[in-house]
């Protein structure tokens, strides 16, 4: 009799695809979680807009770290939540 395992309960740590090894690189992980807590609604289509791709492409994009946008798409969501921060203070 096989005995199966149940993969429903198995909680999924990280999202990205990516290997930390070193202290810098762990360093970058916790910039990429901290700018995913700081980002809202529409804020890929916003960055989407700007790299000229799809949302979906932008999306996938910043988690996947080996691809070829991903540090494009990082710089640009960046400067998206700059902008957006600063006309929040503008208008306070």
């Amino acid at each position: 009799m096989t005995q199966s395992r149940n993969t429903v309960k198995t909680p999924i740590n990280k999202r990205f695809n990516f290997s930390e090894i070193t202290v810098a690189e762990e360093k970058y992980m916790q910039t990429l979680t901290e700018l995913l807590k700081s980002k809202r609604k529409g804020d890929w289509k916003e960055v989407a807009q700007k790299l000229k791709i799809s949302a979906q492409c932008a999306e996938r994009a910043y988690y996947r770290v080996y691809q070829k946008n991903h540090f494009k798409v990082v710089k640009a969501l960046k400067d998206v939540i700059k902008k957006r921060n600063e006309l929040i203070q503008v208008n306070d």
